[in-house]
């Protein structure tokens, strides 16, 4: 008997111990938290967050929350990174282009010819800071959209999964734990 009850009281140590709480919800409880799901104002980890989207809408749930996940952060990415081009072209194209007026008062004391030539040199950076500048713009606008987009679905998808309202199925196994191998409660 006595090897019963410690068997019995090592199972509980091990599950409480290495569990994975997701906890019971009631509507109202889940928001979304960056690119995944907080109970409660605790953010769930990527496992259970692919738990409870199987568990309300299936795999195609969970299918189309990583979908609108990638698209958020190429979203960020192409923001980041398109804005940055265009402040960079902006710079390069700007000083050209400042030079180039500033060259062309001065040039037009020494005549037309003068003038013709500085923009000869000069007319092809203004072009490429432009052509830098409007490439970034379009990619910084494009990013936006993108991560509006995902955002708003990944929204639209915890709502769901709020009013769904179900609480999470329970499930012990055997398995990896943090200190090696144990049960593992997984909700």
């Amino acid at each position: 008997m006595k090897r019963f009850l410690f068997l019995i009281g090592l199972v509980l140590w091990s599950v409480s111990a290495y569990g994975q709480f997701a906890g019971d919800w009631s509507q109202g409880d889940l928001s979304r938290k960056g690119a995944g799901i907080a109970v409660k104002g605790e953010k769930l980890d990527h496992e259970s967050v692919r738990a409870l989207l199987t568990q309300v809408g299936g795999q195609e749930m969970v299918d189309s929350w990583e979908k609108y996940a990638r698209q958020r952060g190429w979203g960020i990415g192409l923001t980041a990174g398109g804005y940055t081009l265009a402040v960079a072209g902006l710079a390069y194209g700007g000083v050209y282009l400042m030079a180039g007026v500033v060259g062309t008062i001065f040039a037009a004391i020494g005549g037309q010819e003068a003038v013709d030539k500085l923009w000869d040199d000069m007319g092809p950076r203004v072009y490429i800071g432009g052509g830098a500048m409007l490439a970034g713009l379009a990619a910084g606008t494009t990013g936006i959209v993108l991560l509006c987009v995902g955002n708003r679905n990944m929204r639209r998808m915890v709502e769901a999964c709020d009013a769904a309202g179900l609480p999470p199925a329970a499930e012990l196994t055997f398995g990896p734990a943090p200190s090696g191998m144990g049960l593992v409660l997984r909700f």
